[in-house]
């Protein structure tokens, strides 16, 4: 759940103290009102307040005295006591329309939206041109979550007062809101024009700039802010995610750095921090800071919704569930709680409770564009579903329907007209949500295809041969490895069912260990250079290394599954750290393949997945990799399973790969559906069912749409009838 930015606070004013009408003889009333307003105006507010209790002692009908002495006890954190104060102002004079305003932003303050909005009216019906008191009632509204409401307010504040900044600044903040962008940079810039230096103001155009995928100007807007304002610490964060988003972590890092050196104990600095560090894979510095702003702030529900993104990327899943529910608690309408506890759900197969956390979030927040996309494989969509309908009118009536804001939508809407059988519509959705990905997406193809050849030069039947590392003795790793959405995670579910079987999942563990190595020796290149200059106790190192970390929670199992799909790249260097582990890769119709990768929105980048030219080719050098690894490893080392081969003999292939790993058959491998471990996958739904023939040759139900993969893939399908639509097709799908 990573932090959106934040839109700056919106700014606020109780009105200034009235002058004193005719002073009443014998007492300097006007001159100590005089000193009193003078005072408060210096910012000097403990004096003030001594003198207004003076005041107050000497003219205990002076309504003006009740009210500035309000203002002051609101400007020290007596909100409680400014309420009070002003109410009695307004009892001894109940026609001053400022009384009104400040009693409304004093009760806004304290959260009483009702009260604040009754009084806010009521102050414009005693001022009509009151632009502050239109204003204040734009932020009331604001607060309610009415952003409609709140910008008709703040229009008619500037109505009334054009030179406004303030007034023209939350105005852009509910423009943001609606999703009306080029109004809400608009609305900053005149902000910016009227008051020079105003740091608020190019803090949230910065994160306008940034939902239009303008990156370069919002840096410049964020970094602008912090120049002019350099203890503002908002900004700093929000520079920060935008930097972390663009995969600059050492950069988001060094912002939050700053920033926590403003404040210690700013705790969304540490949530950030948190993130950022849990995105570097560093665990323990993640929960740290997560737990620091947990302790700092008890009743917030941010640092255990991200305690509970820790357990679940360390796959605890049980203990993210528990931190999630605590987040809930404290924050009841926290929409993004309650999708991610769907996701936490459906990780542990707990799917119906899931179905319903997420269409909670939904209900809450129905721009919660993420909270579709967990849906996906929770619901079954046809032409009457709701959030079909909902979807659908949510991009007719979008201002920018290709904003970035929306991508989880297209991917979403593509699975559901896909399960309403109407794959021309689905295949464009996929294909606009594909291209707003790849947008995103940095990606270097001829870097990328020489990585393969770099590989198969690097490793060769004469590596094997010719080892100078024995390799560790142990038999307990199982490496499965292939292209996302190849039926790894069904025989991980097979495997990780045997008694003796324990399955961690898609963990990042060699890639780390690796990284460690060169960490301690900097004069070993990448991978995989890396293995020409690699000596006997570097392997060792390694090995050792994965093996304590992957052990460490297994429970004692004979053997461990890891199922990061990448180490395919791996192969080579894995049989020469491991030489009792066995490798098994998993295959699938390369048209089926590529189609479902093409149509999942990965947590990962994988960004060659979203071009169909791009992937085929990328398809094309693993199965050469992994015809290479065929040819030079040593017999019984890797084995190939089929997905299709698996759907039609479960028992068979269970049988054969429980053989391959070297442990004894057990009958439990085939209730695979039934396991109670979490998964944490694109296949999460799919495991926890029987087996099912209905996403084989799934691609051929989008015929010619199709064309331009089968073309990069150099693929010739077998002659099969046609697969009819399900159901009839709908209009035309959105153009990109």
């Amino acid at each position: 759940m990573v932090q959106r930015p934040t839109g700056g606070p919106v700014d606020t004013a109780l009105q200034p103290p009235r002058q004193p009408g005719a002073p009443q003889a014998g007492l300097p009333i006007p001159r100590l009102f005089e000193v009193v307003s003078q005072l408060y105006t210096a910012g000097r507010l403990g004096e003030a307040a001594r003198l207004c209790r003076q005041l107050i002692d000497r003219a205990p009908n002076m309504a003006d005295a009740h009210n500035v002495f309000g203002v002051i006890s609101n400007a020290q954190g007596e909100a409680v006591q400014a309420s009070v104060l002003i109410q009695r102002a307004i009892e001894l004079d109940p026609n001053v329309a400022s009384y009104y305003a400040n009693l409304g932003e004093v009760e806004r303050q304290r959260g009483r939206l009702e009260e604040a909005e009754a009084a806010l009216s009521k102050a414009i019906e005693l001022e009509p041109g009151s632009a502050q008191a239109y204003s204040n009632l734009g932020i009331v509204h604001f607060d309610r979550k009415d952003f409609e409401a709140a910008a008709a307010a703040y229009e008619r504040a500037i109505e009334l007062q054009p030179d406004f900044p303030e007034a023209h600044n939350n105005l852009g903040n509910a423009y943001r809101t609606l999703e009306r962008r080029k109004d809400a940079l608009a609305a900053y810039q005149r902000a910016v024009t009227q008051r020079e230096g105003y740091a608020e103001a190019y803090n949230n155009m910065a994160s306008a700039l940034q939902e239009g995928r303008d990156i370069e100007s919002a840096e410049h807007a964020y970094r602008k802010a912090i120049a002019l304002k350099p203890g503002y610490v908002e900004a700093y964060n929000n520079l920060a995610v935008l930097l972390l988003r663009a995969d600059r972590t050492e950069d988001a890092l060094r912002a939050l750095g700053d920033a926590l050196k403003i404040d210690e104990k700013n705790v969304t600095t540490l949530l950030n921090i948190s993130r950022t560090q849990l995105k570097r894979g560093a665990h323990v510095i993640a929960e740290q800071a997560a737990k620091m702003a947990a302790e700092i702030d008890p009743t917030k529900a941010e640092p255990h919704a991200a305690l509970a993104e820790i357990k679940h990327e360390l796959d605890r899943a049980q203990e993210a569930v528990v931190h999630i529910d605590q987040a809930i608690e404290l924050e009841p309408e926290g929409a993004d709680m309650h999708s991610f506890r769907g996701v936490l759900l459906k990780s542990v197969g707990r799917l119906d409770e899931a179905r319903i956390a997420v269409r909670r979030a939904i209900e809450l927040n129905p721009k919660l564009y993420s909270a579709y996309s967990n849906l996906i494989d929770l619901e079954t969509f046809d032409t009457s579903h709701d959030l079909l309908s909902n979807m659908e009118a949510i991009l007719a009536g979008a201002e920018d329907p290709q904003s970035e804001r929306y991508l989880p939508l297209y991917f979403t809407m593509g699975k559901a007209l896909e399960d309403a059988g109407d794959y021309p519509r689905a295949l464009e959705h996929y294909r606009i949500g594909a291209k707003l990905r790849r947008e995103q997406l940095k990606y270097d193809e001829a870097d990328t295809l020489d990585f393969f050849e770099r590989i198969k030069a690097a490793f060769t039947k004469e590596t094997f041969e010719q080892r100078g590392f024995e390799g560790n003795p142990s038999p307990v790793p199982v490496f499965i490895v292939g292209m996302p959405r190849s039926g790894s995670t069904l025989v991980e579910q097979i495997l990780s069912s045997h008694p003796d079987t324990y399955g961690a999942g898609e963990i990042k563990v060699l890639h780390r260990c690796l990284g460690n190595l060169r960490d301690r020796f900097p004069m070993i290149p990448k991978y995989p250079m890396m293995v020409e200059a690699m000596d006997p106790a570097h392997f060792a190192q390694v090995a050792q290394s994965y093996l304590a970390e992957v052990e460490r929670d297994a429970g004692g199992a004979k053997r461990v599954t890891d199922k990061l799909l990448t180490n395919f790249f791996f192969v080579g260097l894995i049989h020469l750290l491991f030489p009792n582990a066995k490798i098994i890769h998993t295959r699938r119709n390369p048209v089926d393949t590529c189609l479902s990768a093409y149509t999942k929105l990965f947590k990962d980048d994988m960004p060659h997945s979203y071009d169909f030219g791009e992937l085929g080719r990328y398809y094309g050098a693993y199965r050469e990799l992994m015809a290479h690894w065929e040819d030079v490893l040593p017999p019984g080392v890797m084995k190939t399973v089929d997905y299709e081969s698996v759907i039609d003999d479960l028992e068979g292939n269970a049988r054969s790969l429980v053989k391959h790993i070297g442990l004894p058959w057990n009958a439990a491998c085939l209730d695979f559906h039934k396991s109670k471990r979490s998964v944490k996958t694109a296949s999460v739904v799919q495991v926890r069912q029987p087996v099912y023939r209905t996403s084989v040759e799934r691609w051929r139900r989008y015929g010619d749409g199709l064309a331009p993969l089968l073309a990069s893939l150099n693929y010739t399908p077998p002659v099969q009838a046609d697969v009819k639509p399900r159901r009839k097709p709908r209009a035309a799908a959105p153009k990109a």
